[in-house]
């Protein structure tokens, strides 16, 4: 057995974090791993594991160069006599599925996102992610999203929720002297308590939402991390800065740019908040924030809803809505030491629900499920 996987790039981010894990999993079975991308930071990582990787430029969404990889793609599959190929995004997925159907290799995909349907081009563009004998989502949200929009039937889906990794995300991998240097790093106060958001400096994040939340709780003692970097949206980052700045807030804030370990932030802070204004697919924050121990406050839609048990593990507040956001920060900040018990309850639950291992044997067993239905 030989599993193809392909995706755009292997730089960052949650599918690529997701395509490696999958590629340790499909090894750990004692099963050939194949990776075709355009490459990233991942590579040496996914190919330390054992998994072999091809470079294609998949990343690219130009007819002429699809159609190539597609060609490729046959090529590779032929070669290492796949036995099935998995895609993980759009551009990439059509390149497969071209392939696939020139060479009679089992397809299946992975939808990610909710893919803007702006119009029936775009809506013909993203069904390639439904054109595989199986679609495994996300989460209970996607799952929803592609039957409603995309008329797949419900036998058809399969549900992999993301997950995290016990190894890497845990309260056992921080150091107090780390934290340490982190609050003289920053310039943080000890007794005040931490409130982080985590996610890229871009819009629908949600940090002018926080940042209103705030301000309307300056008589309170807290402090806030912002965590992300700006990349190419300098001008927002300024204007975030402004709006602190404007709000007599620049004391209290720190903005802390792209940060490559982020597990260290999460055990620094007291609270964390996910306030992405659009909903999140999944939303890996939520989970990670709580498998460090730390109880989260979301917005109140997408994979979020499925994520955080509200008034458990954390609260829920009204999407888009900064004066929610604000009660729900007052009341985390009055639980006082009951917060611990609070995170206590949240790292059991996605300790339960949303490991690495549960996401990488549910899409596993979708393998399964395709190749005893082709082979009887």
């Amino acid at each position: 057995m030989k599993i193809l996987q392909v995706t755009a790039a292997l730089e960052q981010g949650g599918v690529e974090r997701g395509t490696v894990e999958m590629a340790a999993f499909i090894v750990s079975q004692g099963v050939e791993s194949f990776v075709a991308s355009q490459g990233g930071r991942l590579v040496a990582e996914l190919e330390s594991q054992g998994s072999s990787h091809f470079n294609l430029p998949l990343a690219q969404r130009n007819p002429v160069t699809l159609l190539l990889s597609a060609l490729r793609l046959k090529k590779i599959i032929l070669t290492e006599n796949i036995t099935l190929v998995h895609a993980r995004s759009r551009a990439p997925a059509w390149a497969a599925y071209i392939a696939c159907r020139l060479t009679g290799v089992p397809f299946v995909t992975t939808f990610h996102g909710t893919h803007r349907i702006q119009n029936c081009i775009k809506k013909s563009y993203n069904s390639v992610m439904t054109r595989g004998l199986r679609t495994i989502a996300i989460s209970q949200f996607i799952k929803t999203h592609i039957m409603e929009n995309y008329g797949i039937s419900e036998q058809l889906i399969d549900i992999a929720p993301r997950g995290f990794d016990p190894q890497r995300i845990s309260p056992d991998k921080v150091t107090a002297d780390q934290l340490n240097l982190l609050k003289k790093q920053w310039q943080l106060d000890d007794g005040v308590p931490i409130i982080a958001l985590p996610g890229r400096l871009t819009r629908w994040k949600g940090q002018t939402l926080f940042l209103d939340a705030l301000a309307q709780i300056k008589e309170l003692q807290w402090q806030a991390l912002i965590i992300g970097g700006a990349g190419h949206k300098q001008a927002y980052l300024n204007e975030l800065k402004e709006q602190a700045f404007s709000s007599g807030l620049s004391d209290r804030i720190v903005f802390t740019g792209d940060q490559a370990n982020i597990v260290p932030f999460y055990a620094l802070a007291d609270i964390v908040v996910s306030a992405s204004t659009e909903p999140e697919a999944f939303g890996r924050v939520a989970v990670e924030a709580q498998a460090m121990g730390k109880p989260i406050i979301a917005s109140a839609h997408g994979g979020a809803l499925e994520t955080v048990r509200d008034g458990e593990t954390g609260w829920l507040f009204k999407n888009n809505d900064a004066e929610d956001l604000a009660d729900k920060l007052r009341l985390a900040l009055a639980t006082g030491t009951d917060l611990i018990r609070m995170g206590n309850v949240a790292q059991t639950f996605v300790e339960n629900e949303y490991t690495v291992e549960k996401m990488c044997r549910a899409e596993w067993n979708c393998y399964q499920r395709v190749l005893t239905d082709i082979n009887g």
